[in-house]
């Protein structure tokens, strides 16, 4: 049995690592932090993989450890992260642009409460619905609509503004 959920267990982070750790870097905002908050959900989990296996759906068990230890991890810090990792991959014509979109975005998100961050993080890039959300942050679904609301805010304010220097200078390039 403890030979099978090994191989179980392995299967699992083999096929889900990667997007674990994406989704942790993410939430923590800094890669260092979502390896450790990773493995250590990792940790907890293969103690009782039959359970959590059981479960049927393993990747829940480990995205609400992550999501919980790093709410811990703020309140005894008290303060924001400072980057807000983004995944790969390609979504602007030119690599300036794509450059200067995401140290945009990465800023605007790094300013947001952790809170906020979290709720866009995943209902957002997740696409988790309010109700998933609420359950795993263990919040109402009130408060995810209130919090997404006041973020999105926050960041279509941050974005207009931070778009007014960069279109200034960019209209004496053409010229």
């Amino acid at each position: 049995m403890v030979q099978h959920d090994e191989v179980g267990f392995t299967a699992f982070v083999e096929a889900r690592g990667l997007g674990l750790l994406r989704f942790a870097t993410a939430v923590t905002g800094d890669r260092h932090q979502a390896e450790d908050l990773l493995q250590g959900a990792f940790e907890r989990a293969y103690g009782k993989w039959s359970r959590v296996a059981g479960r049927g759906d393993p990747e829940r068990y480990i995205k609400q450890s992550i999501v919980n230890a790093a709410r811990d991890s703020w309140r005894k810090q008290k303060r924001h992260p400072e980057v807000f990792g983004l995944g790969e991959g390609s979504g602007s014509y030119l690599p300036f642009d794509e450059v200067i979109t995401r140290d945009v975005v990465r800023g605007a998100l790094a300013s947001l409460p952790p809170r906020q961050r979290l709720v866009l993080v995943l209902r957002y890039w997740e696409g988790m619905t309010e109700a998933e959300t609420a359950e795993l942050m263990r919040i109402s679904v009130g408060t995810v609509k209130s919090q997404a609301h006041r973020a999105m805010k926050t960041l279509r304010e941050q974005l207009a503004l931070s778009d007014e220097p960069y279109a200034e200078s960019a209209q004496g390039v053409g010229r």
